[in-house]
């Protein structure tokens, strides 16, 4: 068996080296490199594998952002069928209020003709003295109702067959038969006619009321009313004749004319549209600027209306001297209320010399009489024997600021009220006087 080797020269100053390579080491060398081609080859197989699981699972993403995208058109259209089910709701809530309205609208005229054709029943009984239905109750259902109009349906047909016999044996009083039921009925259209005016008048009414309540609750402002003095009971007769009764004496029947009634009713309602639109225009003023109107101290900060010293020179109680008075003073038992004006942020809550306990309100940018642009407010309440709030809290008009004292220069119990425009003192009554004259003050 032949061996081979390999062998390797070198030449050096020395002379010349050997290297010999038998047989083991290049076997060794075969396997080295078969495992380096195998590790190569497994490395090329693990990352073909990787590749194609990342296939697989871009895949995968790739459907669920499908499914995902197909989930979201869904919701979209729910989303947009829900938007049209909820237009579609409030038209069937707006539609339904409508037809509430329009039920008591027909309730109130059904009511008024069944109370007219009651009447004109009992007229023509007691005109032929005949037998007939009894009165129909207020309190009457449906059924009895209907059972009732049937009843007078038949005492009407009684009631024909009597006139047909009547008008077959008194012709004369035919023409005053015909008189009398044209008169009967322009009466009951005059009477419908003015059923519906009047359901216009309160419709009108209920309307004022509503922007009085709306101006009142965001201004803080109470609008004037028209006050009713007392009845004094007198042995003296008292009485007249109204408008109506002047009109059914200068033309009788002018006033049963339905047009000329209408045209009465109308007249009489100009008032209240005009009085409609200026509340309308006001609230709509009121809606644009209720920031401003919520930062104007317009209410008495105390339910006492007796102040004790006005602002302006006055004697001071102390010096006897006359000296500047920088604000009003209201006269008013140790621990009452005093509430915020407008509203603000709390300035200053402490004990300042002679201010005593002082709560100095910061309300911002509001209206004063006179000024087309709009001025900072604020506020002082001194003398308090007790503090409601903190420095930096917010408060809104009507809260609870302190409670009246002596604390401070002070002779007694009583609140020292400052209000300070543009960082300077004015008088405080004149946005309250101005925007809520109703507020009346008194000298004690």
């Amino acid at each position: 068996m032949s061996n081979f080797s390999i062998l390797l020269l070198k030449d050096s100053d020395v002379g010349v080296s050997q290297y010999h390579f038998g047989k083991k080491l290049l076997f060794f060398l075969l396997m080295l490199l078969m495992l380096g081609a195998a590790a190569l080859a497994w490395k090329f197989f693990e990352q073909h594998q990787t590749i194609a699981n990342q296939n697989q699972l871009l895949e995968k993403q790739e459907k669920s952002q499908v499914a995902y995208q197909q989930r979201i058109d869904l919701y979209d259209g729910r989303e947009s069928r829900i938007t049209f089910l909820e237009d579609y709701v409030e038209e069937l809530k707006q539609a339904e209020q409508n037809s509430n309205v329009m039920y008591k609208k027909h309730t109130a005229l059904f009511r008024s003709n069944t109370h007219k054709l009651d009447e004109l029943h009992n007229f023509i009984c007691q005109t032929l003295e005949t037998q007939c239905a009894p009165n129909l109750n207020i309190q009457a259902n449906p059924q009895q109702t209907m059972l009732w109009l049937e009843q007078i349906a038949d005492d009407f047909v009684a009631f024909n067959q009597s006139l047909q016999k009547f008008d077959s044996r008194r012709r004369s009083f035919e023409e005053q038969a015909n008189t009398i039921e044209q008169l009967r009925g322009q009466l009951v259209e005059t009477e419908q006619s003015l059923s519906e005016h009047m359901e216009f008048l309160k419709v009108n009414q209920e309307t004022v009321s509503l922007l009085t309540k709306k101006i009142s609750k965001a201004t803080g402002i109470k609008l004037s009313k028209i006050t009713k003095s007392k009845r004094t009971k007198t042995k003296t007769g008292r009485g007249g004749p109204t408008i109506l009764d002047s009109l059914s004496l200068d033309s009788p029947q002018a006033l049963l004319s339905s047009g000329n009634l209408r045209q009465f009713l109308y007249s009489n309602s100009d008032d209240y549209d005009v009085t409609v639109a200026q509340l309308e225009d006001l609230n709509q003023l009121i809606a644009r600027n209720l920031s401003i109107w919520r930062q104007t101290p317009t209410t008495i900060p105390i339910r006492s209306r007796a102040l004790s010293d006005r602002y302006g020179m006055r004697v001071d109680p102390f010096t006897k001297k006359r000296e500047f008075h920088g604000g009003i003073d209201f006269r008013a038992r140790r621990g009452t209320p005093v509430y915020a004006p407008a509203d603000a942020v709390v300035r200053i809550a402490s004990r300042k010399g002679g201010f005593g306990l002082l709560v100095e309100l910061l309300h911002g940018r509001g209206f004063f009489p006179g000024k087309n642009k709009s001025v900072r407010y604020r506020t002082r309440f001194a003398h308090l024997s007790k503090l409601k709030v903190k420095r930096g809290q917010k408060v809104k008009r009507g809260d609870l600021l302190g409670l009246v004292g002596s604390t401070g220069r002070s002779t007694g119990p009583h609140l020292h009220y400052e209000m300070i425009i543009n960082g300077r003192r004015t008088n405080p009554l004149l946005p309250m006087t101005r925007y809520n004259p109703d507020q009346r003050l008194y000298r004690h």
